[in-house]
């Protein structure tokens, strides 16, 4: 009696088990675009491990016995949904493939957006290509800093100082690029990447939002770099 018993335990447990990693492999679609051939799609597909966690990222381009598969196993992608383009943003007169896949993973100080460019080469065939991070650009091209009640914001060769006194914030301090909240915007074949300037404040977790930086990017011909940055005040009302 005792030996079926366990027998069942046993099975019960082997199947329950086989059953969570056939779910925690689970390949699934997340998104696709058209192609401009109209009976072809690219698709962006996933090992789907929870309700919010998806890796082994693989990207299909055509179907109907023609697909093309680009394997990436190191991405990462959390809650929120993705976002697939099949645009220019290179120059070429071909188009690209962008990922956007929103990382839970990064951690406190660092973006949750991740950016992967795969470039055309010709007709299905892509290859991905570097890009230099947000974070890099910013050092880079911009800086902000604090005296006082001012906060000066220099952005490429523009200086823009905003007295902070003005909008009423609770002891405000140590302005910072607030790249956690960093989004990407793709406009007229334009990769863009906007990351809100912000100040500690004692009385929000997330600071005061002075602006925002707007850094473009450009391919030029080994991987795709910040060209542009500007800088926009936020509307404070009176």
């Amino acid at each position: 009696m005792k030996k079926e018993m366990f027998a069942s335990c046993f099975l019960f447990c082997f199947l329950f088990v086989h059953s969570e990693i056939a779910f925690a492999v689970e390949r699934v679609v997340l998104t696709s675009v058209p192609t401009d051939r109209g009976d072809m799609r690219i698709y962006l597909m996933a090992d789907k491990k929870s309700w919010m966690d998806y890796e082994n990222f693989m990207i299909q381009v055509g179907e109907h016995g023609q697909e093309v598969l680009y394997r990436f196993p190191d991405w990462y992608h959390g809650k929120y949904d993705p976002a697939l383009y099949y645009v220019d943003i290179s120059g070429d007169k071909r188009k690209d493939i962008v990922v956007e896949l929103n990382n839970d993973r990064a951690g406190w100080g660092n973006p949750i957006r991740d950016i992967h460019i795969l470039n055309q080469l010709h007709d299905l065939q892509f290859k991905k290509m570097p890009m230099v991070p947000m974070t890099t650009a910013l050092n880079r091209l911009a800086k902000v800093e604090q005296k006082g009640k001012v906060v000066t914001v220099l952005a490429g060769k523009k200086r823009h100082r905003i007295d902070v006194s003005k909008q009423h914030f609770v002891n405000p301090r140590k302005p910072y690029f607030n790249v956690e909240t960093m989004e990407y915007a793709i406009k007229d074949g334009t990769l863009t990447g906007i990351a809100a300037v912000s100040v500690v404040r004692d009385d929000a977790v997330y600071g005061g939002l002075l602006g925002h930086v707007k850094i473009k990017y450009g391919w030029d011909g080994s991987k795709y770099d910040a060209t542009s940055i500007t800088f926009k005040l936020a509307v404070f009302e009176e």
